[in-house]
């Protein structure tokens, strides 16, 4: 793919040349008559430029070599601040002109994102789509935690594969990208593993940065690492109902060497983080945090309210814009006055915090929606979009959830700014746009975003059939143990619907990792009924090892972010 400047060749070059560049994509050998051309302002930042390319790369993508006909469009890039901040509108398509003007450039970006998710390939061809109107996000922080451990995806594949999925999250709207450094895995920042996580996430960040977003980091405030003296270890917190967790070494943050040394440990993260700078944390509470000493608990209110105010004010120092996430994950399970007490000390200094986060396993809490949000903060979710009813956590393939992210959803539209839907890999790529549009607009079902997914990525003749086969992947989601908790149904129908969509896919299409991922799913979960729920025989090794190259899991450190070991 070659991208060159140059002027218009049109009646009126002189006032075009003035005021605008040309991009043209070089998506034809170079026998064709005339290219796409994409038309940029004279005056522009760079992030309109990343617009472009990662415009032209999803397209060399979709169309291959032969993305032009004989009809070639011209598209015209804009900005507007009438249209709104992050919004964008589409418009034109007369004779091959079609205008996305963005209330700024990253609306630009997000138009170009709609545009393409509604356009089409056909024999080579790129054809714009026909929608055409306005669009503005409701939500300001409409983001997503890319979780880097247990040699999962984030952690394993190779970093071009990272920037461009992250690249990818953009076109969906995604404005904010968080990331956590696993210190628990590791014994110091020098640790020749912990470089290599390091670059990783640095590496994604800066990308996240050029493609407009946020970049922030998921901190356990008291989780560090496991060369820490044990003498100022935390002291095991109440899990009566065991849904709290506990990994990672936890200190005590209310042992003067305990705080010093957590304090030094998030100063020693934020140097590692100065080359591309943190715009927010979301502190994180319980699994990895917690300490149930007396002048710790009740965690919630006391030892976690303390360090997390105590890391603010030292990274504000260094960012006075730096805004703190406040999570509440499994606050009161079961109940020790957590949410009171939170609710108490920002009724007297709340200016340490910007948000609360929020959410469950199931069921949103029900604390922030009946008695409202502590300190009146903005409340944002964490959808779980990677992990529910399923072990090996996409062990199977894509694990598409739309109708339980809309149950979810239905709890808390109209009432939060956004939210970090929870991904362990690829393999909720799906559940990630469902989120996303839900953060953009409230009112857009979970469904109408899997119609979008399946036209964009596959094709819109096979939309329906995706539909329909999502909704049965979706009632035979849930495993216990590697097993269908419920007899299985459908699963031919799911896997006859995809095997004959296969045949009707372009080759481009029918290559891509997020066909391949739904049509093994159907495949296994079909084998795997045939198998008496069972992961043996050929057809199944094969299509596990299919899902081991997608995922990188050669090197996996737990078996729940890779397939299951066939059996004899």
């Amino acid at each position: 793919m070659n991208i060159d400047s140059v002027t218009s060749n049109s009646i009126g070059r002189r006032r075009l040349a003035a005021f605008s560049a040309v991009i043209v994509f070089s998506l034809l050998p170079a026998v064709a008559a005339q290219p796409v051309r994409l038309v940029l302002p004279a005056k522009h930042g760079p992030l309109m430029d990343r617009a472009a390319a990662i415009f032209t790369r999803r397209v060399n993508q979709r169309c291959g070599a032969q993305a032009a006909g004989a009809n070639p469009f011209t598209i015209e890039l804009r900005v507007d601040p009438t249209v709104g901040a992050e919004g964008f509108t589409i418009s034109g398509g007369a004779r091959g002109t079609v205008h996305v003007t963005g209330g700024d450039e990253r609306g630009v970006l997000y138009g170009l994102g709609k545009l393409f998710r509604t356009s089409r390939c056909d024999s080579g061809k790129f054809s714009p789509g026909s929608w055409r109107g306005t669009s503005r996000p409701v939500a300001s922080l409409r983001g997503v935690y890319l979780a880097s451990h247990f040699g999962n995806f984030y952690e394993a594949a190779p970093i071009e594969e990272l920037e461009t999925y992250v690249e990818d999250l953009a076109l969906w709207g995604v404005n904010a990208v968080g990331f956590a450094f696993p210190a628990g895995q590791y014994t110091s920042y020098e640790d020749p593993a912990a470089r290599s996580n390091l670059k990783r996430i640095l590496a994604m960040m800066q990308t996240s940065r050029r493609a407009g977003m946020q970049v922030g980091a998921f901190v356990a405030p008291n989780q560090t690492f496991k060369t820490a003296p044990k003498e100022l270890y935390a002291q095991r917190y109440p899990d009566d109902w065991g849904r709290r967790g506990y990994l990672g070494i936890n200190l005590c943050p209310s042992l003067p060497a305990g705080r010093k040394y957590l304090l030094e440990a998030w100063s020693g993260l934020l140097e590692e983080y100065r080359s591309v700078g943190l715009d927010f944390a979301v502190y994180w509470p319980y699994d990895e945090g917690g300490c149930g000493c007396p002048r710790c608990w009740p965690w919630g209110s006391r030892g976690y309210v303390q360090i997390c105010r105590d890391f603010t004010r030292l990274a504000r120092s260094k960012n006075p814009h730096f805004k703190s996430v406040v999570s509440t994950w499994m606050f009161d399970t079961p109940p020790a006055g957590e949410w009171d007490g939170l609710t108490k000390v920002l009724a007297e200094d709340k200016n340490w915090a910007d948000y609360i986060m929020a959410d469950a396993h199931e069921d949103f809490p029900r604390y922030p929606l009946d008695r409202g949000v502590p300190g009146g903060l903005p409340l944002v979710n964490f959808p779980e979009i990677s992990m529910w009813g399923m072990s090996p956590w996409g062990g199977y393939g894509a694990s598409p959830l739309p109708a339980h992210l809309q149950h979810l959803w239905n709890q808390v539209a109209g009432r939060i700014s956004g939210g970090f839907p929870y991904s362990e890999g690829i393999y909720e790529d799906l559940n990630k746009a469902i989120c996303s549009q839900f953060y953009w607009d409230p009112r857009r079902t979970a469904l109408d975003t899997v119609r979008e997914y399946a036209a964009s990525e596959f094709s819109p003749d096979v939309a329906e059939d995706v539909v329909r086969t999502v909704g049965i992947l979706e009632a035979n989601h849930r495993r216990r143990r590697g097993r269908f908790e419920a007899p299985p149904h459908q699963t031919v129908e799911a896997y006859e619907l995809l095997r004959k969509a296969d045949q009707r896919l372009t080759p481009q299409a029918r290559r891509a990792w997020r066909w391949r991922i739904l049509y093994l799913r159907a495949l296994i979960d079909d084998e795997l009924r045939r198998m008496e729920g069972k992961p043996r025989g050929p057809v199944l090794k094969d299509a596990f090892a299919e899902l081991v190259r997608i995922y990188h899991a050669e090197h996996v450190h737990t078996n729940r972010v890779a397939p299951p070991e066939i059996v004899p």
